[in-house]
């Protein structure tokens, strides 16, 4: 007696051999399908934008002071010339160090102490102070008191109260 499952795998056989020769006779048939061309609306092309190049130079011309490259802090300014024009507000003094408090020209703070680099303060007798740059450069600032706008008001003139025995 023939068992079913023994059938299963004779079964399987012809499907391959079946599959296999389908294979073999149509390979040489197939061929690629017609190309399509995809649909796309009509655009206008867009205009050539101007040369930027010849735009910048016939709005500033090549020898103009604001073509001129920023100044990076050569001995004229930087550093060196923020501190002339700063005003020495307050000096800071303990033992062998030193920290100036300086107010720069837009009126933000600049602090320098003995330590500090490329200028450092050197000495401070009361009234001024001598900062020292790593090239040897020298530049003296007075001491300023407070508030500019309080040192160039004049001295309000106060009349006393009379008193109880004057009226």
């Amino acid at each position: 007696m023939i068992k079913p499952w023994h059938l299963v795998p004779v079964l399987a056989a012809v499907a391959l051999s079946a599959s296999a020769y389908w294979w073999q006779s149509s390979k040489d048939t197939w061929s690629p399908p017609a190309a399509r061309q995809p649909e796309l609306p009509q655009i206008d092309p867009m205009p050539r934008p101007p040369d930027a190049r010849a735009v910048h130079a016939a709005k500033r011309p090549v020898f103009w002071a604001s073509r001129r490259p920023a100044d990076t802090g050569g001995p004229k300014g930087g550093l060196a010339g923020e501190l002339a024009q700063s005003r020495l507000t307050a000096v800071l003094e303990s033992g062998a160090n030193s920290v100036a408090i300086l107010q720069r020209p837009d009126g933000s703070p600049l602090k320098i102490t003995t330590e500090s680099t490329p200028w450092r303060i050197e000495s401070f007798d009361g009234r001024k102070a001598v900062f020292v740059s790593a090239d040897a450069q020298r530049i003296e600032r007075p001491l300023e008191a407070g508030n500019p706008a309080q040192a160039k008001a004049p001295p309000v003139a106060v009349r006393p109260r009379p008193s109880s025995a004057d009226q």
